[in-house]
Order: structure tokens, then sequence, then C-alpha cells
């Protein structure tokens, strides 16, 4: 009853082979359409390479970026250098002139510039009294009582001076301005007129906030284009004929990291497309599988990543490369049913008698091989992480109808290109692949020596992956996970020159901590300050509002009305030029305390709310002995972040930055990696069941994917690759497709023993050559698939590549060599066996 459905897709082929190619190709220009974006289908499928797009929407950093992005608007930045090595002051005249038009770009996501600081140096000379030491303003009052009183008694005729005359209070005075001078810091030294400018070269910078997410490519584009199109029509030249404009900060490396991403999909699918093509002409020796199997995937890979646009939205830097994985992957179940369908039409099978055959024959092979394919997909779909989950969508999407096609649209082809022009086997073109030939020498001309090598293979990995696991094998280097950059790029130069000039509060790239009060934010500070010991090396400065306002301001307050006082009553008493010196600092009438709704917006902006107040923000730096690339700091970082609590708060409060995104990222890994490795265990164990009646085949098959598993975890260990965010994925996934390899070895050979006449050794050596060749030629292509993965500059893409590489080439020769080796030995011996090498008739036949 099985049987049937392939008996009448055969026939159905056979009569209305274009109705099968037409609908095919109906469904893929659908899913192209899906993936273009087409008005009323969507936008199309893009791709996000910002981190966030892996983790859940309710992943603790991400709702907490969406929180503080929505209370205080962008927190990417577009940093912006101008620099002139001829003319500075060109360059801050060309800032002071774009800045206002880059403010009124707001329907681009622009929601503040930072450009300059003048107006707060301006704001500290103002409140010069307020930002003066209090203990200085206690000896001034003191100077200016002791001179009122000498004043005073030098006025009285009868005055008889005996005493030395108490010190020139100008010196004293002058120790205001001394105190602004040090409130401002070193403001005034580092950023001259208050522009952002480099120590060392005539450079200027400036940051665009924005609202527009690192992964959001057009959006990011738009407001490039238009902040080039204001300086067009300043005209840069004008200013400076040497004056240069570039472009960096989170905005443009994500954008680096989304370009580098798109160009490197576009090489590995046209790359992976190429050497598949390649390796099956080298398999088949002629043309005709070429164009087969080309038109046979291009509808389902459309309508794969048609449907993806439906489901996940956007690729993520998990998920991009999937065209070629599902190129090198779904290519798999065609090229078993296109190789059954040579061997068939070469034993002399006419064309409708070898559609029966290949429809029939390989179906459960190939079905089982890409079910448990997409179970290992699958299990990465039960979890929350979205570089799990998304790319399980979209591979066990692509499995399945990739494997459709090859009983669909793949015989509905061959039909086609048989009417066409028939098949012909002459004699020069029946010689058989030497794929299978080379493995059955191999296998089953020297089976103990095989099972020894592999047995000594075996102990050697688990030797290594127990030391590989005691050591901890997690990547925390974070700098082997981002593409590498020329150290000339743009973006490069723009991040080395900002390194010179701002903080971590200045360029976002601290922890931002959102507290419910000020007051909150004030404790949440004291406590960081008071359990620095508790969090050794955990973080470094601790920035608020609070760094911005005159401290002490309440005892400062009387003795500032004292000074007032004083200065007014000693001035008829001076010279005219110490009269001047108090006029320049006589402290205001209605001197008042100094809040964060006074503090100008140039400095106050990275703590302002939509709704304009000020003072739950405050930004935890990160220690400048440490490592922020480090992994474990990284953790200690954002874990000291959020060990804080409001009263009454049962969680931490809100915390955005890159840390916490990381930190995220790897325990999202640790929670849900070993579920979807148990969940694709458990589904092929079942899937191997319902397989095989057989318990020993089922037993043989399960334990030649584990050692296959085995010995590639054993060569990752012993190249001392190590596991991060992106390669965890190949363990899950494996389960799959190295059960694939084993799943169709094994069922050729149960099918060969069900024949009539055939005996174990004759069953083990026709699996090998047959399927095994066509299962060497599937597990190249695939191998082809994710090698191509090595044309990103991401090196987190490229582990993941050579992690999946290496799995399929463990997987393979443990497939059809100790798989073969291990049936070989375990088979009854007849008394006159067949001679192992290949006989003359088989070196001659064409597959």
């Amino acid at each position: 009853m099985m049987n049937r459905l392939p008996e009448k897709l055969a026939r159905w082929q056979l009569e209305r082979p274009w109705a099968f190619v037409l609908v095919s190709f109906v469904l893929g220009a659908i899913g192209l359409a899906l993936v273009v974006g087409v008005p009323g289908l969507g936008d199309g499928l893009t791709l996000n390479s910002d981190f966030t797009a892996m983790l859940p929407r309710s992943a603790q950093s991400v709702r907490d970026l969406d929180e503080i992005s929505e209370r205080f608007g962008g927190q990417t930045a577009l940093v912006i250098t101008v620099e002139s090595e001829s003319d500075l002051e060109a360059a801050q005249r060309f800032v002071h002139d774009i800045v206002p038009r880059i403010r009124e770009m707001r329907d681009l996501k622009v929601s503040a510039v930072d450009w300059n600081i003048q107006d707060f140096q301006d704001f500290v000379d103002h409140n010069g009294h307020l930002y003066a030491e209090r203990e200085d303003l206690e000896a001034i009052r003191d100077t200016l009582s002791a001179r009122l009183e000498y004043e005073r008694a030098r006025a009285n005729p009868f005055y008889i001076d005996l005493d030395d005359a108490p010190p020139d209070p100008r010196e004293t005075i002058d120790r205001i301005r001394a105190d602004a001078e040090t409130a401002r810091g070193d403001m005034q030294a580092r950023f001259p007129d208050g522009y952002f400018q480099h120590p060392r070269r005539n450079l200027i910078l400036f940051a665009v906030h924005t609202s527009i997410r690192g992964g959001e490519l057009a959006e990011t584009e738009a407001l490039v284009t238009a902040i080039r199109a204001a300086a067009d029509d300043l005209d840069m030249s004008s200013y400076a004929g040497d004056l240069e404009m570039h472009f960096g900060g989170t905005l443009i490396e994500a954008q680096y990291e989304t370009e580098s991403l798109v160009a490197a999909v576009r090489n590995a699918t046209i790359l992976t497309v190429a050497l598949v093509m390649l390796a099956i002409w080298v398999f088949f020796l002629r043309i005709r599988p070429i164009p087969l199997l080309t038109l046979a995937l291009v509808p389902p890979v459309l309508l794969t990543f048609g449907i993806a646009e439906l489901t996940v939205d956007y690729l993520n830097a998990s998920s991009a490369f999937l065209s070629a994985i599902v190129v090198g992957n779904g290519i798999n179940p065609n090229v078993i049913w296109l190789a059954r369908y040579f061997e068939a039409r070469r034993e002399g099978q006419t064309l409708e008698q070898a559609l029966h055959t290949c429809n029939v024959g390989t179906w459960k092979g190939t079905l089982t091989a890409s079910l448990a394919a997409g179970v290992a997909y699958g299990s990465l779909m039960t979890t929350d992480y979205r570089g799990f989950r998304d790319f399980g969508i979209v591979g066990g999407t692509g499995m399945l109808l990739c494997w459709i096609a090859a009983y669909t649209l793949l015989p509905a082809l061959t039909v086609v290109f048989e009417r066409w022009r028939p098949l012909e086997f002459t004699r020069a073109k029946r010689y058989k692949g030497f794929y299978g030939v080379l493995f059955a020498r191999i296998a089953l001309g020297s089976p103990r020596a095989v099972l020894v090598g592999s047995g000594i293979l075996t102990l050697l990995s688990a030797g290594l992956v127990v030391w590989a696991v005691a050591n901890d094998p997690l990547e925390y280097d974070y700098r082997n996970l981002r593409s590498d950059r020329d150290p000339d790029s743009e973006v490069e130069q723009v991040l080395e020159a900002s390194r010179e000039i701002l903080d971590d509060t200045s360029s976002g790239s601290g922890l931002a901590v959102l507290a419910p009060s000020r007051a909150a934010a004030i404790g949440f500070r004291d406590y960081l300050e008071t359990h620095r010991a508790d969090y050794p090396n955990a973080y470094g400065e601790i920035t608020s509002v609070e760094d911005l306002l005159p401290t002490d301001q309440e005892a400062k307050l009387p003795i500032i009305r004292e000074l007032r006082e004083l200065m007014l009553e000693i001035r008829p008493h001076v010279d005219a030029e110490l009269q001047a010196t108090i006029d320049e600092r006589m402290p205001p009438e209605d001197v008042a305390a100094v809040t964060p709704a006074d503090l100008p917006q140039s400095v106050a902006r990275p703590f302002t709310e939509r709704d304009g107040s000020r003072g739950r923000l405050l930004v935890i730096e990160h220690n400048l002995e440490e490592n922020n690339w480090d992994g474990l700091y990284i953790a200690r970082w954002a874990a000291a972040a959020r060990s804080l609590r409001a009263e009454g708060a049962d969680g931490p409060p809100p915390v955005a930055g890159t840390a916490v995104v990381f930190s995220d990222l790897m325990q999202q890994i640790w929670d849900d990696g070993p579920r979807a490795i148990g969940v694709a265990f458990l589904a092929t164990v079942l899937l191997l069941t319902v397989t095989f009646r057989r318990h020993k085949t089922r037993w043989l098959t399960l334990a030649t994917l584990l050692v296959g598993i085995l010995w590639m975890a054993g060569t990752m260990a012993a190249f001392g690759m190590r596991l991060n965010f992106l390669n965890f994925v190949a363990f899950p996934i494996t389960f799959g497709n190295g059960a694939d390899y084993g799943v169709n070895v094994m069922r050729r050979y149960s099918d060969e023993l069900q024949r009539a006449g055939a005996g174990p050794i004759d069953a083990i050596r026709s699996a090998v050559e047959g399927t095994g060749g066509a299962v060497i030629l599937c597990s190249l292509t695939t191998i082809i698939g994710y090698i191509s993965i090595y044309t990103s500059s991401n090196q987190a893409l490229n582990s993941f590549g050579a992690a999946m590489a290496i799995s399929e080439a463990t997987c393979l020769a443990v497939a059809v060599l100790a798989l073969p080796a291990t049936l070989f030995l375990m088979a009854p011996r007849a008394p006159s066996p067949r001679a192992v090498v290949p006989t003359e008739d088989a070196q001659a036949s064409n597959v």
C-alpha cells in the first residue's frame, strides 16, 4: 500500500510531465515574489546582522533595550568625522553648519546630535560659585570677613595698626575661577571651543543618535545618503579643499557586517552551485544531470525562502547562509533518485520501468534520511533562541520541499528530457564512477584493519572530547566571532579616532541602567561604588547626571549668600582693581541650587528621556584594565549591572548594552543547546525504529551516527575549535545529516538482501558500490555548501562551516567504511563467497 502513491506518481509523470513542471515553477515564482518583495505580499526577505536578531523578543536584554529606547530615543550612534589636514577651523565651521540640517532629519529617525559642549563650559563659568569646593568658599568667606574688619578698623582715625595686614583677597577670590575650571575637568583642553576634537589631528567628531536598529540596512543607508546630500549642498570644498567626511559607529559597523554577510551569501551560493555541478559531472560523466538537478532545485529553494519571509520575517547571522546549505543538503534525495534512475536505464529498463523502479525503490531511504535531517532542524525549532529556531524553520522547510521535488519535479523533468533526447549508453559511456568502487575496495578488502582503525579513532576522539569539556569548550574571545576588517577601512579609521575622543558614556558602549526614579539611580550608584570588592574589576566609572551637578549644594548656598554680602560691604573699602575682581566674582542675588533640568542639552542628552525628565539613567562603563571582548569579563560586567535591585522590585532594572546581549546569547545557548541535541537524538532514534524492522539494523545505523558525531567532536577538539553561538548548532543538525548516509547505505543493503539470490556479501558490495557512490556525492555536495561559507569574512560563520564540513566527513567515513566493514564481518560466510573485488561488468557500468 505504501508503494501505491509512488507508482501512481510514475504514471502521472509519464502522462502529464509538463503539469508537474508548470505547477512547480509557479510555486517557485510565488516564492521569488515573497523573497524580493511585491506589493500585497510583503516587503521581502531581509538580512539583520544585529546580535539582538538572534534572541527572542522575550529575552531580558531585548526587552530592556526596547524599554530604554522607547524612553530615551536612539541608543545606536552614527559617528561622523570631519578632517582637514590644512585647516582645523574649516572643519569646525562645516560641523557647525551641517549639524542643524541633520537635526531636522526626524523622518529618518534622528533623535539627537552630540557635537559641541561649549554651552556646558559657559554654564559652569556662570555657576562657578556652586562648582567651587566648599572648603574654598569657606576660606574666601573668612578671608573677606577678616579683610572687612581690617578695612573698617583702618577707617577709624584712632586705629593703631599693630598687627600685620590680612592677606590680599584677590588670590582667594580667584580660587572660585580655579574651582570652576576644575569642575569643567579637562574639557577645555580636550575639546577646544567645545568641539570633539582629536588630540593630534585636525579632526572633528560628532555623533548622530538614532532609533534605527543595527540590522536595519535600508534605514541606515537612507540616513547616510541624506547626510551626504546635505554635505554636497554645503559644498565641502568651499570650506577647505582637502576636507573629508567619514562614517562609523555602531550603526555603520552593523551595516558593514550586514553588507559583508550579503556579499558572502551571494558568493557562497554561486560557488556552491558551481562546485556542486562540477561534482555531479565528475560522478555521472554526463552533462544531462546538471540541468536536471539544477532545474529540480530552483523551485523548492525559492519557495523555501518565500516561506521564510512569512515565518521568520528576516534572516539573521545564524540563518544567513542557509541558501548554500539548503542547496548542498537538499540536492541529496535528488542525487539518490537520479543515480538509481541511471542505474536502471543502464540495466536496460525502459523509461516507464525506470521511473517505477526509482520512485518505489528509493523513496523509503530518502524519506527517512530527509526526515532525519528535518527532525534535526525541527529540534532547533523547539528552542527560543532565534539563532537556532529560525535556522530550524528554514532548514527543515528546505529539506521537506527538496525531497518533495525529488519525487514530483525531477521525474517529470527526466521524462521531458528523455522525450526530447532519449538516453543512450554507449560503450564509451559505460564506465562506472570510482566513488563507490574505491570505498568498497577499502571497506571490504581489509575490514578488520578498517574496524581496528575506527576503534582507535573512536577512543582517541572520546579522550579529546573529555579533555575539551574539562577545559571549557566555549569561545570567550568575542573578537573571534566578528568579521575580519581591513584596518585601513573607513569604519576602522573612525573607530580608532573615536577611541581617543569619546568615553563609554559618550560613545554609547557602556551599560545603560534605567532606575525607577532619580533617588533610586543615586542609590544604585552608591551601591555599586560601595560594593566594588564584591565584583572585582567588573566595572569602571559609573556616570549619571549627578556627575554634571555641583556637589554639596545645600551646604554651599548659605556660604555663597554670605560671600555676596561680604563682597558688597568690602567693595567701598578697596581699590579699583580689587573692586573689578569682586564685581567679576560676585554671586548672583537669586542664587539657587542647580538641578538636572538646568543642565545644557549638550551634556545632559544621554540622561534625558523623551518627555524631558532627567536623572533616572546611569551608565556603567567597562573596567579599563579588562578586555571588553573577553566573554568571561563581559558576563561579570553584565552580572554586576543586573545585581541592582530597586526597593520592592523582584528583579533587576532594565539594562541595555552589548555586554548583556552577549551574556544572554551565551546563556540561551546553554539553556537551549542541550535540549535541541536531546530532542534531535530521541527523534532520530524513533525514526530509525520506525524505518528498520530488525533491531540489529536499527542499532547499527544509530551506532554509525553516534561514532560519526564522536569523531566530529574529537576532530574539533584536536584543532582547538571552540563552541560559539553559531557552530553549536552543528551538533543537533548532525543527528539528521549524519544519519542520512548510514540510513541510505543500510536501506540499500536491506533491499538487496530481499532480492532473490542475493547473499549478505553481495548485498554489502551492492550497497557500497551503488548507493555508497551516490551517498559520497551527496556528502561532497553538502561539504561544498559548508566550505563555501569560508567566502565570508565573519569568523563565527567560518567556524560553523568548518564544524559542519568536519561532521559530514566523519559521518560519511563511518557510513561507507566502518559500517560496511562491520556488516561484512558479521555476515555468515557461504562456501564459495563471491570475490570482493568488483567485476568487470560492474566496472564497465555507468551510474
